[in-house]
């Protein structure tokens, strides 16, 4: 699976990193392109206490969980005002 989203990725320009680090333990992948928010995969399960830290902690990127080959759930970190209902077009307070 992780060579899938790999594939995916890379092919639209997208830097793929391997077990990067995050605030708290290590995601499957890592994906960065500038102009967009990084990205964090972690293929199958994962612990949710690890996924609620990294949510508190990590900063514009969003964290993606793929249980399965047909699901796929994705999590948006707080901005760099510490702000998560926020869309990255508004301004100011929420």
């Amino acid at each position: 699976m992780m060579d899938v989203i790999t594939e995916y990725f890379e092919n639209q320009g997208f830097e793929v990193i391997s077990e990067p680090f995050l605030s708290k333990g290590r995601a499957d992948l890592g994906i960065y392109k500038h102009g967009h928010m990084d990205l964090f995969v972690e293929v199958g399960t994962t612990s949710a206490y690890k996924l609620w830290w990294n949510l508190q902690m990590l900063m514009n990127s969003k964290i993606l969980l793929v249980p399965d080959e047909k699901r796929a759930i994705e999590f948006t970190c707080r901005d760099d005002q510490g702000d998560i209902l926020r869309s990255p077009q508004e301004k100011g307070q929420i």
